[in-house]
This record gives C-alpha cells, structure tokens and sequence, in this order.
C-alpha cells in the first residue's frame, strides 16, 4: 500500500508541475522567463511535494498533511522570484500554489486508495 502511494502521489505532482508552469506561463502574472531550467524547476518541484507526501509518515489530518508539506516544499523553489524585478508576487504565487496542488495531491491518493499506512 506504502509503495502505491509513493508512485501514486509522485505522479500527481508531477502532473501538478506541469498544470503549474503551463498556469503560470500563459496568465503572464509571474515575472520571471521560463527557459528550460525554470520549467524543469518547477515541474520537479512538484513532483518532489508529491513524492515527500507520498512517504511522509506525519500523523495528522490528510488535508493538512498535503497543504503543510507543500507549502514547505514549494520553499527552496519559491526564493528565486524575490530576486527579479516585483518578485515578491511570483514568491507568494507559487507558495500559495505549492499549498494548493500539496492539498489536491494528498486528496487524489486518498481517492485512488493509496491511504496513508
């Protein structure tokens, strides 16, 4: 069951990171240039989230389990906005976000069966 969530949760965040970066590249709110380093950032961010959700064994609540390791996930990726021109914007963006997709995340193992163990 442990090694279904692992692959499980990983997938999802790796699709998150895809949603993510094509959300980001075409609403054109995020100041940054998406060159391939970017987009690789961004989407093995997430899949990365995914994959710490996926063998967390932290003992809380599924909905604050996903939004918590998100959110500290999303940290080491979220930094480099803040050093390009109104960055502060595309910090929070993608923390806000790094919360959200570590919550749909968790939500998509719970509903494809890949409880925690």
């Amino acid at each position: 069951m442990k090694g279904k969530r692992v692959v499980v949760c990983t997938i999802y965040g790796a699709a998150a990171g895809i949603v993510c970066w094509l959300g980001s590249y075409y609403a054109g709110e995020v100041p940054m240039e998406f060159n391939v380093g970017v987009i690789l950032a961004i989407v093995l961010n997430r899949a990365f989230i995914g994959f710490a959700i996926g063998i967390s064994a932290w003992r809380v609540h599924w909905a604050l389990h996903g939004v918590v390791i998100g959110l500290l996930g999303s940290l080491p990726v979220s930094v480099y906005p803040l050093f390009t021109p109104d960055g502060f914007l595309g910090f929070l963006m993608y923390e806000l976000f790094g919360g959200f997709w570590g919550f749909f995340i968790d939500l998509g193992a719970l509903a494809a069966g890949a409880r925690k163990a």
